[in-house]
């Protein structure tokens, strides 16, 4: 299963990579920049019973510096159509 995004072939299983790095990164979800106290982070990814911040998992999934896109819908349309499930924080 994969989608686009800015041009970049998103694949559902680069997906699951990067969310398995970011468990071993970050043991506890909220060590990744305390995200989960921020309202900045209003979205997240919901998998395996944790929460995922979605444009830090897109940036590390396409190589495309957060910077250089929003979050929001933008963001979360490429989880979900790749079968993610993705709410508010």
């Amino acid at each position: 299963m994969f989608t686009t995004f800015k041009g970049v072939t998103i694949k559902q299983e680069a997906v699951l990579r990067a969310l398995d790095d970011f468990d071993d990164c970050y043991p506890s979800t909220n060590q990744y920049d305390n995200w989960l106290d921020k309202d900045g982070y209003k979205y997240a990814i919901r998998y395996r019973g944790r929460l995922y911040p979605p444009k830090h998992i897109l940036s590390e999934v396409s190589g495309i510096s957060r910077a250089d896109f929003g979050g929001g819908k933008q963001t979360n349309r490429v989880f979900r159509q790749l079968g993610f499930e993705v709410g508010y924080k």
